[in-house]
């Protein structure tokens, strides 16, 4: 490979590293994974969309309809959202995501009352 060539494939690769912000200190967009069920029974079946929205968090476990939501604290490492939703015997239950920056990527853990399971999310 030519010195020019190379050198200009170096110099692009090192920019699109540079163009993906750090979840770390910059978490705002969507974020793309699948659960990984630890215990239980849980939405596998399709991929889950997290999003932080100015000061809103949003999860969709398997992109289905149950959404959870809360609140981004700007220079947080943690975030949480929930939703309240009622069992088949109309007791209250939450599903609850907490989620964290690892690397270039945000990791987290979703549960509910029939299911445990961890995702390794990235950026869209």
């Amino acid at each position: 490979m030519r010195p020019i060539a190379l050198f200009s494939f170096s110099a692009l690769a090192f920019l699109a590293a540079c163009a993906t912000p750090d979840p770390g200190k910059d978490p705002s967009g969507r974020w793309v994974g699948a659960l990984v069920t630890d215990q239980g029974t849980c939405p596998t079946e399709r991929t889950s969309t997290f999003e932080i929205r100015g000061k809103t968090i949003v999860f969709t476990p398997a992109d289905g309809s149950q959404v959870l939501t809360g609140v981004y604290q700007p220079g947080t490492h943690h975030y949480h959202a929930e939703l309240m939703s009622k069992d088949t015997s109309g007791h209250p239950s939450p599903l609850v995501f907490n989620g964290y920056p690892v690397g270039q990527a945000i990791g987290g853990t979703f549960g509910s009352a029939a299911c445990r399971a961890h995702i390794t999310m990235t950026r869209k």
